[in-house]
């Protein structure tokens, strides 16, 4: 739906470090910090249901292309899943919480098994089959590679949000999205669970060799994701403790979300991005560096100190890779591209929506919707929205 550098949760009122790929209401940007200032901006939103003006984003993906360049990888859909753990009571989302899950300046594994659970990439291989790895898978992805990532689900029942995120943990154990909440974190909340699909066409990432964030990471360990909750909380409550049985899709038959059905809307709503999001570009927009990889130490803009670079290269930019050796080069590959961009680099896009699909490993698209019989629940109830 839309691109652009800014995170209004890590970054409010200016710039982000990094570009980020954003699905749910239109008018997210820097200075979106309160929901009233997220519902001024906006005029529609992606999800499927009118009730969650919620926003939700992560970092993009690029190619890193064989003469140093790097292309924006296209955002082909986005699930977003409700998913109703453990025994025990579950809540709404409250408006205005706001949730961080990953970490952006990791350079390697999680230290933590349950923090390794929480990020994890698949393969989309319909004929070999899919397979979930802790990091970018080394092959080619025929049917695209899922990013995915498990958000905290235990809230202290106080703060909306915290720097340090300590207003929200995962369940006790190893697993992120399985487990009981500690005392000091009561309140369970729905197990949000994100899926980025990416195009990655025929790109085979050999040796980490073809894919990058937007931070710069080529091993995907700092993929990271963020949730700005602005549901109408009586309407997801509701959903959460009324709707039951396998729905198989047809979310038209549990009442409280079947009133704010809007899939025409859904499919016209339209974002403006702020970073192109085809072609060629001589470096990661901001001042990123590929920090891990092959390519460790491409792709830092001229002007931009590497001292204050998040993540440099152990022992800083290689030789030969430094901004100023390869610039002519890189920029007579992509002069003519270049050339053809407005100035303000604004492009007008819309989101790629689709209904509800399946989270098995095939990906087929197959519609459904689980849930079980009461507020009390073991499996996963997945409220359908996909963007």
């Amino acid at each position: 739906m839309k691109t652009s550098r800014v995170d209004p949760i890590v970054s409010p009122g200016q710039l982000s470090s990094h570009v980020h790929n954003f699905v749910g209401v239109n008018g997210v940007d820097a200075n979106t910090t309160t929901v009233e200032a997220l519902d001024e901006a906006s005029s529609c939103t992606t999800a499927i249901l009118t009730d969650d003006k919620s926003s939700y984003w992560a970092p993009q993906l690029y190619t890193y292309n064989t003469n140093g360049t790097f292309s924006p990888v296209l955002l082909s859909f986005v699930n977003t899943y409700y998913l109703m753990r453990g025994n025990t009571d579950i809540t709404a989302f409250p408006r205005g919480l706001k949730m961080v899950a990953g970490n952006a300046k990791a350079t390697g594994p999680a230290a933590t098994k349950q923090l390794q659970d929480a990020v994890s990439f698949v393969c989309l291989d319909y004929t070999s089959g899919s397979k979930r790895t802790g990091s970018f898978p080394q092959t080619v992805c025929p049917q695209g590679l899922r990013t995915q990532i498990v958000f905290p689900s235990c809230w202290n029942g106080k703060s909306m949000y915290e720097k340090d995120m300590s207003h929200v943990v995962y369940p006790k154990g190893n697993a992120a999205n399985s487990g009981t909440c500690p005392d000091s974190h009561a309140i369970r909340l729905p197990t949000l669970f994100y899926e980025f699909i990416w195009n990655v066409g025929k790109t085979n990432n050999l040796d980490n060799s073809s894919w990058v964030l937007a931070n710069g990471d080529a091993l995907g360990y700092s993929f990271h994701a963020d949730f700005f909750a602005n549901w109408n909380e009586t309407t997801l409550q509701a959903a959460i403790d009324e709707c039951s049985g396998p729905l198989n899709g047809n979310i038209e038959k549990c009442p409280p979300l079947a009133r704010s059905i809007n899939r025409k809307a859904a499919s016209a709503c339209r974002g403006q991005s702020t970073e192109p999001l085809t072609g060629a570009l001589a470096y990661l927009p901001g001042c990123n560096i590929v920090y891990n990889g092959p390519n460790a130490g491409r792709g830092l803009a001229p002007g931009c100190d590497p001292s204050k670079v998040s993540n440099m290269p152990a022992g800083g930019i290689a030789s030969g890779k430094s901004t100023g050796s390869n610039v002519a080069a890189r920029s007579n590959a992509i002069a003519k591209l270049q050339a053809t961009r407005s100035s303000n680099r604004m492009y007008t896009i819309s989101a790629n929506i689709s209904d509800s699909v399946t989270q098995a490993e095939s990906h087929s698209k197959a519609k459904r919707y689980n849930g079980t019989s009461n507020r009390k629940r073991q499996h996963a109830t997945r409220l359908p929205n996909s963007h």
